[in-house]
């Protein structure tokens, strides 16, 4: 199921009722909702999360757990998106929100120099300033929307392709689906034998008389 999925990639619970920040939440913590792996919970706490990370503001781990403990999402998956912003991913995720921005705000697009460089930002701050705040903004909003639908909807694929699954193991059509077994105690008592037979809603048992041994 998709919760053992993302049970594993989690920050442990103990590691977060630790933190000094949530200490002051404490009395908030004991909520199920912050910490079950149900398709509600971890849908919200992707979407929460990612609103967070693209935020063009420090502390965005503090604003993702105070938007889970608002609104009742899984309190360590809403932390673990915010980790979604580093190093690794700042460039692509910068050049990203200025082009969207740029497509709101009127003004001329400065091309990129090549190779990057952070001081070329700082230098063109006042130009570039209001079109990168306005595709981070753009940027939270759209990755919210399509992290809580999409965990919504892959949950309810898995679940639907792990029932599939299931119903075939049950029933298999073209294979034989009745079987026998005795349940006969050492001769003693009234013989009988079990058998399965198949009906509309799946299968039932009915004990039928066990023929008499001519010897007997």
């Amino acid at each position: 199921m998709p919760k053992k999925l993302f049970r594993r990639i989690a920050p442990h619970p103990d590691t977060l009722r630790e933190h000094k920040f949530l200490n002051r939440f404490a009395h908030l913590l004991h909520d199920p909702n912050l910490w079950h792996f149900n398709r509600t919970s971890v849908a919200r706490a992707f979407g929460l999360g990612l609103f967070a990370a693209f935020l063009p503001v420090p502390f965005q781990s503090p604003i993702a757990a105070t938007l889970a403990i608002w609104l009742r999402g899984n309190l360590p998956l809403a932390v673990l998106m915010v980790f979604l912003t580093n190093p690794l991913t700042m460039v692509p995720i910068e050049l990203s929100a200025y082009w969207l921005g740029h497509l709101v705000v009127p003004g001329e697009f400065k091309a990129l120099p090549t190779p990057f460089e952070w001081s070329w930002v700082w230098d063109n701050l006042s130009s570039i300033g209001l079109p990168l705040v306005v595709g981070h903004l753009m940027l939270s909003m759209i990755s919210a929307i399509l992290g809580y639908y999409g965990i919504q909807g892959f949950w309810r694929i898995h679940l639907l392709l792990h029932l599939k699954k299931r119903r075939q193991r049950v029933y298999q059509p073209g294979l034989p689906q009745a079987g026998l077994s005795s349940a006969v105690g050492n001769g003693a008592g009234t013989r009988s034998v079990t058998r399965r037979v198949e009906s509309r809603n799946g299968f039932r048992r009915t004990a039928t008389p066990r023929p008499k041994d001519p010897q007997g």
